[in-house]
């Protein structure tokens, strides 16, 4: 018999058709195996390539070979004496130990160990830099600036708190008279923590507005990140918690200070003729107190008409910024 007027299939017919479907769907199955081969292979390519970056970076930061510190930071600090400016020093030799400079004869030694992410520096910074700022005009005291590095891990990778120390550090060697108003913008910018921080840009940008000298020398210092070895080598100095001319040599010294025994090291570390301060940075007449008493007579300068609002005296004293 025939189907539908048309010719009968066989049995091998129809087997052979089946074996020709079969082939037909493994054929399309096997093209189906390599593209997904295929894409799983560059996309494991594309991981990899991110993870050797990654580890790239990190072996050229950690292995960056030590080289000479800044000009005028031969100590790890910077000191601003009259008029604002940079007293001069050479660069620390590569591998060199600072040695702590004497403080000036018949002034204040104000010395502060700073992150530029840490909220509790801003918080000093706002409360008391324009007191500060006029000792150091009024030839009353100088200011003697550390950078250091320990809250990296609070700007989602970017490596903030060292990219700023070292964009300080280059305007320090290049254009040192500019560093306390770059130091000031930075403060005045400051990114909040578990942001991006600011970019290299925009520490760049900031360099220009303090009117520095030398800004394409300090552009590529920025970009080129060139004194990160000089910051982790300043960090790990101030993370001994030995601070020469000061009544803080250890930890412990600064647990007892500031009756806690679990206190530890964090910035802001701020010093006044080698005593440490305790007291509240955000209390502007604490701070002023403390000054007067420090050891060193002057005459004391007015006070700013912006600190007139200061937080009284029985604010708590804001738990220092801790690596």
């Amino acid at each position: 018999m025939s189907t539908a007027g048309g010719p009968r299939v066989s049995k091998n017919e129809r087997r052979d058709a089946a074996r020709e479907k079969a082939r037909e769907q493994r054929l399309r199955q096997q093209r189906r195996e390599r593209r997904n081969r295929i894409v799983l292979q560059a996309g494991i390519g594309v991981v990899v390539l991110a993870i050797v970056a990654i580890v790239a970076v990190v072996l050229v930061n950690s292995i960056r070979p030590p080289g000479p510190g800044p000009k005028n930071m031969a100590d790890n600090g910077i000191v601003i004496t009259k008029g604002l400016v940079a007293e001069r020093t050479p660069a620390l030799a590569a591998g060199a130990k600072p040695t702590q400079r004497a403080p000036e004869s018949g002034k204040v030694a104000i010395r502060t160990y700073e992150d530029f992410g840490c909220p509790v520096c801003g918080q000093f910074e706002q409360t008391n830099s324009a007191y500060i700022k006029g000792l150091v005009q009024g030839g009353q005291a100088t200011l003697e600036i550390y950078p250091v590095s320990i809250l990296d891990r609070s700007f989602q990778g970017t490596q903030y708190s060292t990219r700023a120390a070292n964009a300080a550090a280059a305007v320090a060697n290049y254009s040192p008279d500019a560093f306390y108003a770059f130091h000031t913008l930075l403060y005045a910018h400051q990114p909040e923590e578990g942001s991006t921080g600011l970019t290299d840009d925009q520490l760049i940008g900031y360099a220009k507005q303090a009117k520095v000298t030398n800004l394409g020398a300090i552009t590529d210092a920025i970009r080129n990140h060139r004194y990160f070895s000089w910051v982790d080598a300043a960090t790990k100095r101030f993370l001994t918690a030995n601070f020469p001319g000061t009544n803080v040599h250890t930890e412990s010294d600064i647990d007892k200070l500031l009756g806690n025994p679990n206190a530890g090291i964090g910035t802001p570390m701020i010093f006044v003729d080698g005593k440490y301060y305790t007291g509240s940075v955000s209390n502007a007449a604490q701070f002023r107190s403390f000054v007067l008493s420090a050891g060193a007579a002057f005459t004391p300068t007015p006070t700013p008409t912006a600190s007139a609002g200061a937080t009284p005296s029985s604010t708590p004293t804001p738990t220092p910024t801790k690596k």
